[in-house]
Parts: structure tokens; C-alpha cells; sequence
């Protein structure tokens, strides 16, 4: 959680970062043009901007800061003689509902600084002139549409499975499903004694249940087959397996209630999935499952839990023969994309179901349920989990097929004592399937910034996985050549360079193989930039040891002495 004490620590990393790189879903920094005409502007930016904070979950927006700026001599350069209480009141007066803010002073060697905390509101907050809007990752988006719809479910502002069902009763929950709760309650030491309470009291201390009467929650983790399908028509998983073009061969529908329909497709899974022996280098055979059925249940769990139980729609598990997919009725809530869910902070649709699986031990108490099925997923040699996303669905894609060295790696590294976090586990596995990684690709693979994307790298460098190309921010990584098993493909032309002379020689030995080469493949097996090749290739040309052939996307290089 941000503080003041670590917003003045980010202050420091202004030494050589930009601003706007350390900006994130709780913190923006902006400038401040302490001239006349420009202080109305500003002062309604600033209120579309706590607008969007206080329609998320609240932040902090720090004034008298630049972007753009590697020094905190240059990025830093204060707010001067604005008043913080004339501020705060700008802010109040020119909210709807009014939003109150905190407005703290830093007084930095550089400059005086305004820290604004934005409190989460009662969404949806305007501006005084109608602006509204939403902060989504680093961004303040118009509060439109699904953006809307999002905030009245992220917020808490309606949480269905919370809802007392008027034709309910507690006779409607099935006396079975009460015992399989128990048997997960008991698995915890620190839950045992809910584990002792009747069914009514079990009920109640997990507020499944109360004098009001019994919750849509109550009925999915509860509830008789009939009560569930005339209180919650649209819960059903359907589980599917497809061989081939030629469709499914196995379906099963399952809709009932949650804790027995995660037992129905453990079951289904465990009939369903395929164990791959792998010769270790040590003496101990490894059996590589397609998945395991931690990551299987975590996804399946993830489903349940976030699903939007408004929509009438299904969920959807289907196995193929290289992944299992599992789609989700509603979209990513509360900021949550597909290209920031390993970083962003868990986001519940449906809290009091959420809270009773964690109360339980279902469901992880930390959030770190993404990180680990990456984690383990990697661990298998798998490639890695992809998530998909529209306004109504939200699909993960586990795939399945195992890359045996790369399996092997990783359990010969842990057996050695060397640990593998989850980021160098992405690292080596994208570096498994391309030649090279650079700060800004290594950062889309990993969701953090180029800054952190290139400390992950230097860090796999530094223990010996990876050897750079070339200097500065420009630098490129490869696998170290003890490494190479790795790669999922095996061209016999995928090495290691280290300087531009290795480049030449490779490259003069596989054009004297092949005949011809194109910039692309060049740009393949040598990790450099076209422009790079380019270079290269004139060099060779002026040398007359190659010749250029064709124009365009045609253009091919062929060793000089061919006719």
C-alpha cells in the first residue's frame, strides 16, 4: 500500500527514471505551470483526475513533478505558492458528489511538493462539469459503457451473490453438500471449529445465511439440485473434449452446486488427462502431467468465483490435444486487463462468495493464484498460460504439451538449490521460443515496466542463464550456449554471439550453405535490428564477399562468387 514515506522513496528513483514509468493504478504525477492563465486549466484536470481515482480505488496524485525527465534536478520542480487548502477546496467544490481529499506537503531540496490522497468514493463521481471518469492501470478513462457497468459491480455497489433469494429456504440446502464443506473446513487447523457448529450456525458464521434469509451464495456452495436450478438457472460448467476436427467426444454438464461440481471435474480430468515420462539427467524418471490439478483447480475455482452471475451463459472447460481452455461469462473488472493480471492487485465480483472459499481454503488468501499457475504451468515445461478478454467473456488458455529439456532444466536447477522465481521462469521460456529478449520485449512478456523488465534480465545475467548483445538500453539477451537445449526448435544455425566478428563468420558459413539469405532471417539467428543488418550487409558488400539480389521484400543477399 502507498504511503507518503514511499512515495518519497519513488522521488529517488527520479535519478535515472522517468516519472511516467513510475506511475501505476494509485499514482499519478503531474506538472504544475505556476502562471495565471494556465491555473484554471489545470486546476479542472486535477479534478478529472481525482474523479477517476475516487471511481476506482482511490490514490495518490503527486503535483510539481514532470515527465520525461532522467535527473530529479530536471523532473522536480514544484508547485510554488499554491495553497494546499485553497486546493483541497477547489477540489471539493468542483466534484459531485464532493470528494474530500488530503493535501500533504513535501518539501524537497529541488522543489515543494503537493501529495493529494484520493479517497475510494461512492461511485459515479463527476466533475462539477459533467467530466466523469475512471482510473484503468496508468490511464484516466472515460466512465462509458462496459467501463460503467464495471464500476457498479468492482465497487461493491451490488455483489449478487450476497442477495437474499425470496423463494429460499433453509430447508431448500442440501444436508450433503454441508458435509463435503466440513471436510475442507477441517483440512485447516486454524477453521476447525466451524467445522463443530450445526448446519444453521455453519451457515451464519459464514454469513451464507441469516434472519433475512438465505444468499444466492448459500445456494451455489449449498444448495439441492432443484433449488439451484430454479434460484440460479444459469449455473452450469460444461466440461468438453475435443479430438480432432470432427468436434467433442466427451460433454458432461454439470450443474451442481459448487463443491461438488469442482469434485465432478477433478474426476472428469483425471480421466481425461495424459502423464509424459521424461528421462532426467539424474536417476529419478520425472512424469510430466498435461496439468496438474492444482493449476486446474485454481482456474476452474477463478471461474466459479468471478463469473458474472448476471449473464445467463455457461462456463466452458474443454480440453484439446494441446491445451485446456476455460471461459468465463463477464469481462475483467476493476482495471484488470489481460496484459496486467500477473501484476494488477485481485479484484472480486462477487465478494461474499470469494470470502467464504478463502474461509474455507479454496480459494487463495494472498491473490497470488495468476502467479502460481504461471509458476507451475512454466515449472512443467509448458509455454505460458494466456489470458483472453472481451466485454463479456473472459478465457484462459493452459497449454498442455510439454517441452521435455526445458521441464527437465528447471527440476535439475531446483534439485541443485538454484531457485527459479516465476519472472525468471518467463524469461527462459520466452527465450525458448524466440533468439532474443530486450528490455521493452522481455517487458510485455513479464507486465512490469522496461526498467523492471531489464533488472529481471541482468539478474538471469548475472547468474549465468543469459548473455548480453551490444550496450545501454539497447541491449539484447540470448540463453548462455549451455542453455540452448532449451529452445523448442533446434536449428543447427540458433547460437550465442557475443561481438559483430562471430555475426560475420556465422553468417558468411550459412549464406555459403544456403545459398541466399533475406534481412529477416538474418535478423533471426543474429538478434540484430534491421537497420543493424543492413549495416552489416553493406560492410560485406563493400568488401565484395556478398551481393544484393532483388528490390523490396524480394531483396535477398547471395554469396559474391554466385552467378
Amino acid at each position: 500500500m502507498l504511503t507518503i514515506d514511499r512515495i518519497k522513496a519513488q522521488l529517488d528513483r527520479l535519478d535515472g527514471e522517468p516519472a511516467d514509468s513510475l506511475e501505476s493504478d494509485s499514482l499519478e504525477f503531474k506538472s504544475w505551470n505556476s502562471s495565471g492563465s494556465a491555473h484554471k486549466a489545470q486546476i479542472r484536470e486535477i479534478r478529472e483526475t481525482v474523479v477517476a481515482f475516487a471511481n476506482a480505488s482511490g490514490g495518490f496524485l503527486v503535483l510539481g513533478i514532470s515527465d520525461r525527465k532522467r535527473t530529479r534536478a530536471e523532473a522536480i520542480h514544484g508547485v510554488a505558492g499554491l495553497d494546499a487548502d485553497a486546493l483541497r477546496r477547489n477540489i471539493y467544490d468542483g466534484t459531485e458528489p464532493h470528494i474530500l481529499v488530503e493535501v500533504s506537503e513535501l518539501k524537497e531540496p529541488e522543489g515543494r511538493v503537493l501529495v493529494v490522497r484520493i479517497p475510494p468514493g461512492l461511485p459515479p463521481h463527476t466533475t462539477s462539469d459533467g467530466v466523469a471518469k475512471i482510473r484503468v492501470g496508468k490511464d484516466s478513462k472515460p466512465l462509458t459503457g462496459s467501463n460503467l457497468a464495471n464500476l457498479v459491480v468492482s465497487r461493491g455497489r451490488r455483489d449478487l451473490t450476497a442477495e437474499i433469494l425470496p423463494d429460499v429456504r433453509f430447508c431448500d440446502l442440501d444436508p450433503g453438500q454441508f458435509d463435503r464443506l466440513r471436510r475442507l473446513v477441517r483440512a485447516d487447523p486454524a477453521r476447525s471449529d466451524l467445522a463443530e457448529l450445526e448446519n444453521r450456525s455453519l451457515a451464519e458464521a459464514l454469513g451464507l445465511t441469516s434472519r433475512r434469509g438465505v444468499t444466492l451464495a448459500a445456494v451455489l456452495l449449498l444448495g439441492s439440485r432443484s433449488s439451484l436450478s430454479r434460484a440460479v438457472p444459469r449455473h452450469e460448467l460444461v466440461f468438453s473434449r475435443t479430438r480432432g476436427p470432427s468436434g467433442y467426444d466427451v460433454r458432461r454438464d454439470l450443474r451442481g452446486p459448487l463443491l461438488e461440481t469442482v469434485e465432478e471435474v477433478r474426476n472428469l480430468l483425471a480421466a481425461n488427462l495424459r502423464v509424459m515420462p521424461i528421462e532426467p539427467a539424474g536417476f529419478h524418471q520425472l512424469e510430466i502431467p498435461d496439468i496438474t490439478w492444482w493449476i486446474a483447480r485454481e482456474a476452474v475455482l477463478n471461474a466459479l468465483v468471478h463469473r458474472d452471475y448476471f449473464l445467463h451463459q455457461s462456463i466452458h472447460l474443454n480440453l484439446s490435444s494441446d491445451r485446456m481452455e476455460i471461459t468465463s461469462p463477464g469481462g475483467f473488472i476493476g482495471g484488470v486487463t489481460a496484459q496486467n493480471i500477473l501484476r494488477h492487485r485481485p479484484v472480486r465480483r462477487n465478494p461474499l462468495l470469494a470470502d467464504v472459499l478463502q474461509t474455507i481454503g479454496l480459494v487463495n488468501r494472498l491473490g497470488l493464484g495468476v502467479d502460481r499457475i504461471f509458476e507451475e504451468s512454466l515449472s512443467l515445461g509448458k509455454d505460458l498460460p494466456r489470458y483472453e478478454a472481451d466485454e463479456s467473456h473472459v478465457k484462459l488458455v493452459l497449454p498442455t504439451r510439454t517441452h521435455a529439456d526445458f521441464a527437465r532444466f528447471v527440476q535439475d536447477m531446483r534439485g541443485g538449490g538454484e531457485e527459479l522465481g516465476v519472472d525468471d521462469l518467463i524469461v527462459l521460456r520466452g527465450l525458448a521460443r524466440r533468439p532474443v529478449l530486450d528490455r521493452w520485449s522481455a517487458s510485455r512478456l513479464l507486465q512490469l515496466s522496461p526498467e523492471e523488465a531489464a533488472e529481471a534480465l541482468v539478474s538471469l545475467r548475472i547468474r549465468g542463464f543469459l548473455v548480453p548483445q551490444g550496450r545501454g538500453r539497447g541491449t539484447k539477451y540470448r540463453l548462455a550456449r549451455r542453455y540452448l537445449a532449451l529452445f523448442d526448435s533446434a536449428d543447427e544455425h540458433q547460437d550465442v554471439w557475443l561481438d559483430e566478428e562471430s555475426v560475420r563468420l556465422r553468417l558468411l558459413a550459412i549464406l555459403g550453405e544456403r545459398g541466399r539469405l533475406t534481412n529477416a532471417e538474418i535478423r533471426r539467428f543474429s538478434g540484430y535490428s534491421r537497420t543493424q543488418v543492413l549495416k552489416l550487409m553493406r560492410s560485406l558488400r563493400a568488401e565484395g564477399l556478398v551481393r544484393v539480389r532483388g528490390r523490396g521484400r524480394a531483396a535477398h543477399y547471395v554469396p559474391a562468387d554466385k552467378e
